[in-house]
């Protein structure tokens, strides 16, 4: 599988993942907190379990994809309101275009670079002498992706949680006669 081919498949299944469990109004629920992390856990153990660390040039890559995953991921994280339901006082999401568009940035962008990685030479040099001049493997690349991800969907459920941790009480529902 070619290099872009991986990515898409990587961020394209991430991409979709995040919208079919965060876009709309949703309920905050244990499985709707628990279901992204296991989705980008799955990628972090297949990509990150032979991850290189050896020259110590990836730990400055990885450490920008953590800071890219906190941007985005508090983009985010912004863009979705949390609110308690009117009728049944249960916190619920509300996420709508920005959080698509969040995610699509951030999926476009590790698209482009790979494209221009594999089809740009000029690009392609310039990385490579930054890539060797930091001694970094090519082979970071991937779990570079997969860290900014996962600390983007991390830093958003975090964010979520401490927002619905914060609102107050829901009021106890009116005595109705009988």
């Amino acid at each position: 599988m070619s290099d872009f081919m991986q990515a898409l498949v990587i961020g394209g299944s991430i991409f979709v993942a995040m919208l079919f469990t965060g876009l709309g109004r949703r309920a905050l629920t244990v499985r709707s907190v628990v279901r992204p992390l296991v989705i980008v856990g799955i990628f972090a153990v297949i990509y990150l379990k032979d991850a290189p660390t050896a020259t110590g040039g990836e730990w400055g890559l990885y450490a920008v994809g953590v800071a890219l995953g906190l941007v985005f991921g508090g983009i985010a994280a912004l863009l979705t309101k949390v609110e308690r339901d009117a009728d049944t006082g249960a916190v619920v999401t509300v996420a709508g275009a920005g959080f698509a568009v969040t995610w699509f940035v951030a999926l476009a962008s590790r698209l482009v670079f790979v494209w221009a990685v594999t089809d740009v030479p000029a690009f392609r040099d310039q990385v490579g002498i930054f890539m060797m001049g930091h001694q970094i493997e090519q082979s970071a690349i991937a779990p570079f992706f997969v860290i900014w991800a996962l600390t983007m969907v991390v830093a958003r459920v975090a964010a979520i949680q401490t927002r619905a941790r914060r609102l107050p009480a829901a009021a106890a529902a009116p005595l109705v006669a009988a």
